[in-house]
């Protein structure tokens, strides 16, 4: 304090420096409370989206079974979407010895024309044709629980013999490969050979890859 009862110069300044930390720390304390405001609602919308994805996964798999998708005797070779959500099918690849097949003809010309055991009812490759079923493949959507059968075959009057024949030869030497993608366009890659344990954890990938050689039942 001055003599003449004024605040002397040192005082003032000391007071405006007190007042101007004073402002910086609150405005400091209102930055952090922003931005852990901001972080806690991103966490928050993350945490939100992760559950929203986690109750829209898919999850398409290889399956086969002993009848036709009407019912009768035969064989079906199909997906099937076990998960909780929709599968997008973007690709999909068969194969057999390896060999990508382009559809079900090439598929059953590369693998069974020549298969039969007994002259009463030899498998031949019309036979085949003629007793033929099949569905769209890739770009179709599988809802939880559906099944798509991309091949099936009647047994017809062909025997017990050429037809566990038949089924052999073409099951023990197949293998498909297909990308599906959720709601949320996240994608896996899944690769399967006949009679080998699913993979439950297939892997993501950012985009499918197209195939060189896409099986497709187009035309029939």
């Amino acid at each position: 304090m001055s003599q003449n009862g004024l605040p002397s110069l040192l005082d003032r300044h000391w007071a405006e420096s007190a007042l101007a930390i004073g402002a910086i720390m609150i405005a400091a304390v209102s930055l952090w409370v922003a931005y852990d405001t901001e972080r806690t609602n991103r966490e928050l919308v993350a945490s939100e989206q992760q559950l929203v994805a986690a109750n829209s996964w898919p999850f398409a798999q290889f399956a086969e079974n002993d009848s036709t998708p009407g019912g009768a005797a035969g064989m079906s070779l199909m997906l099937i979407n076990s998960g909780i959500g929709p599968a997008k099918i973007e690709t999909f690849e068969v194969r057999w010895r390896g060999q990508a097949q382009s559809g079900p003809q090439a598929l059953l010309r590369a693998c069974c024309s020549a298969v039969g055991l007994s002259a009463d009812h030899p498998v031949n490759l019309q036979w085949l044709l003629d007793n033929l079923q099949v569905s769209a493949t890739s770009g179709v959507v599988l809802r939880p629980g559906q099944t798509l059968p991309f091949l099936g075959l009647l047994q017809g009057s062909a025997s017990q013999a050429n037809w566990d024949a038949l089924r052999a030869a073409l099951l023990d030497n197949l293998s498909v490969q297909f990308c599906y993608c959720s709601a949320f366009d996240i994608c896996w890659l899944t690769k399967h050979d006949f009679g080998e344990s699913r993979n439950l954890n297939p892997p993501q990938v950012a985009v499918c890859p197209q195939p060189r050689v896409s099986y497709s039942n187009a035309g029939l």
